[in-house]
């Protein structure tokens, strides 16, 4: 007899709060559309991409949820088997996934001096592709399966390896963040403090998307009978595609960001944001300037031109 409350009840709380998600989703495509019209095609390319995959989500998620809770309700033989919409969004979830870690980590590239460069980028995308082969694989295996009492049979070695490569990707993204950004400080105050601020949104957006794969392959592994992993991986997907929208949308306001160096420090930055750091080439031109300017404690210090902010997150190919 299958539990409604721990498969579909679980279903359903994950859709609701995948429903709004998805409304901030669309809010966040639109804004991006609006205030940005002078971005590369490829950027807007990838975000309407990343909002079709996440519309094409929700449709695949809506279907599964009518199918188990109306068309099969009361149906015990259907209620304990994965109908073919369920398992499509979870590929879709993993494509949005490893499509934004795909993006951080051009932009990383573009950071990073030229004889690292292609070592630390193709280290972290072994780690992204592993990410999406092993997903696949989960995938795949849930096809085959289909029921959900023989899913606990993939979680050594699909399940839990999946988890783990998109730990560590999301581990590897943010610290190497974390790195290029602590290597563009300088002596302006207001530099430091939003490279301070991009680097505790670095680690706050790793740890995020890392706590909730955790928690999904915990719920697969301790009850893979139920939907409480179902219902998180609803969620991750959502969680990726704003980090990319949030990332892009944050221009405006680094862009009008003022700094002021009272008794007590107070600043604005919205979200984690890639766009206000200079890339490789310019660094050491620009951080031999910055060492020659002192600045008094209460002094208003000079903000970083719009056009660096721009710059790094519209340059390059995706």
């Amino acid at each position: 007899m299958v539990d409604i409350h721990d498969t579909f009840g679980a279903g359903f709380i994950g859709g609701m709060v995948t429903a709004i998600l998805y409304g901030i989703t669309t809010l966040q495509t639109y804004l991006y559309y609006v205030y940005y019209p002078s971005d590369p095609n490829s950027v807007k390319i990838l975000v309407a991409f990343i909002w079709v995959l996440d519309t094409l989500h929700v449709s695949f998620m809506c279907h599964a949820l009518y199918y188990y809770l109306v068309t099969s309700f009361g149906d015990s033989d259907n209620l304990g088997t994965g109908v073919w919409s369920l398992f499509i969004s979870l590929a879709l979830n993993l494509c949005m996934a490893v499509l934004v870690q795909t993006y951080f980590t051009f932009r990383i590239s573009h950071l990073t001096r030229s004889n690292i460069r292609w070592w630390l980028t193709s280290f972290i995308m072994l780690f992204v592709i592993a990410h999406f082969a092993f997903g696949l694989e989960t995938v795949i295996l849930m096809f085959i399966k289909k029921e959900f009492s023989a899913l606990s049979q993939i979680t050594l070695y699909a399940a839990t390896p999946f988890a783990v490569t998109a730990v560590l990707s999301d581990v590897f993204i943010a610290a190497s963040l974390c790195i290029l950004l602590h290597g563009n400080r300088g002596s302006y105050v207001e530099t430091n403090a939003l490279v301070n601020t991009l680097m505790v949104y670095a680690i706050n957006r790793c740890l995020l998307t890392s706590a909730v794969a955790v928690a999904e392959v915990i719920a697969f592994a301790i009850s893979p009978g139920s939907l409480w992993f179902i219902a998180i991986d609803f969620v991750i997907g959502k969680l990726y595609a704003n980090s990319l929208l949030a990332s892009l949308n944050s221009r405006s306001a680094l862009r009008g960001r003022n700094y002021t160096h009272n008794d007590s420090t107070s600043f604005r930055v919205n979200t984690i944001n890639l766009t206000g750091l200079q890339s490789s080439s310019d660094s050491a031109g620009t951080q031999s300037k910055m060492t020659t300017s002192t600045v008094s404690p209460r002094a208003r210090v000079k903000s970083i031109p719009s056009g660096d902010i721009d710059e790094i997150a519209t340059s390059g190919e995706v």
